[in-house]
């Protein structure tokens, strides 16, 4: 039988012949003919048609095509092991719908149950320190990106900041708070939360708003993304979470990864309808709380609903999906 013998160390390769002989294998190079125990040399796993590994030593392994004479052999000598039925699997048509339906459901599990719960834990346990890398460098690059100076009057930015401190005063258990003003005609009516506790809010989703108790609703919801870490969750589930072990390490240089990710995921991807419910009911236990009546919600819910064809206020949808059963919630 025809093979291929390597020294392990290039791709360079000698042609050689390969014989079976009692208990050893016999391999004829050029004019010399070698012995090797086959208790000694290992094989590799049939996979397909492949060429077969033969590991003769520390320094030389072989090539070889004839896969069905090297199972013949090994079976004659009782060294044929499970890898056979592995190969009976991969070589049957019958087999190949059960093992794609069996795939299927294992990704649909993984994706609908162990990534999220998986996701939830971790971001949990991402250090502060990464969280405030993380919302710094989001929002450096955003407003290289997208966001402009806020254009709204500073008494008014003022009132709104003062009454958001105000709620602020009824929430435990968070990262320091801070409200900043943005003007994204491009990103239009929105408002979205960063990891550290900095909430965004464009200047046209306050000028949207009739008053500050819909403005007040809106910040409710931001703060319910930051206690639940939803941007870091989301973005280790859109991620596969490849940033899992560096995360936890507690090494803030790591964050670089997240920060260069998430300022598009917070503009164009969307938050799951679970992300977005328990955001919903953490607004509206702040809510309450803060004495602001819950149809507030659902008034700037509808104001975005309608304005959803237009580009100045259809852009929260990205990020926010609306929908009747959210809005209707509010107004119970």
């Amino acid at each position: 039988m025809q093979a291929k013998l390597f020294d392990k160390q290039s791709s360079k390769h000698k042609e050689s012949e390969l014989t079976f002989q009692n208990d050893s294998l016999l391999l004829k190079v050029g004019d010399e003919t070698r012995t090797y125990p086959l208790n000694e040399v290992t094989f590799s796993e049939r996979l397909g048609n492949m060429p077969r590994s033969i590991y003769l030593s520390k320094t030389e392994v072989c090539e070889v095509q004839d896969n069905a004479f090297i199972d013949s052999e090994l079976k004659k000598r009782g060294l044929l092991k499970g890898s056979q039925f592995i190969y009976h699997l991969e070589s049957k048509s019958i087999y190949i719908l059960p093992a794609l339906a069996v795939t299927i459901l294992m990704v649909f599990i993984f994706i609908k149950y162990i990534l999220p719960y998986s996701a939830e834990k971790i971001a949990y346990a991402v250090p502060q320190s990464v969280a405030v890398k993380i919302g710094t460098g989001t929002l450096q690059t955003l407003d290289k990106l997208v966001l402009k100076p806020s254009k709204l009057e500073a008494n008014k930015k003022e009132e709104i900041t003062l009454t958001f401190k105000k709620m602020a005063t009824h929430i435990h258990d968070l990262p320091p708070l801070h409200l900043v003003f943005r003007s994204a005609k491009k990103v239009g009516a929105n408002a979205f939360a960063l990891p550290d506790g900095t909430i965004v809010m464009t200047d046209e989703l306050v000028l949207l708003a009739d008053n500050n108790q819909e403005i007040l609703s809106v910040l409710a919801h931001e703060i319910g993304h930051i206690k639940n870490r939803h941007a870091i969750r989301m973005f280790l589930q859109n991620s596969a979470m490849l940033v899992v072990l560096t995360t936890l390490t507690g090494d803030a240089t790591t964050a670089s990864t997240v920060v260069a990710a998430l300022p598009t995921m917070l503009i164009e991807s969307s938050f799951s309808r679970d992300l977005e419910s328990e955001a919903d009911d953490y607004a509206m236990q702040v809510m309450k709380e803060s004495g602001i009546e819950l149809h507030y919600f659902a008034d700037i819910m509808q104001k975005l609903s309608a304005g959803r064809e237009e580009d100045e206020v259809g852009k929260y949808f990205s990020s926010h999906p609306i929908t009747s059963s959210r809005i209707k919630k509010f107004q119970n």
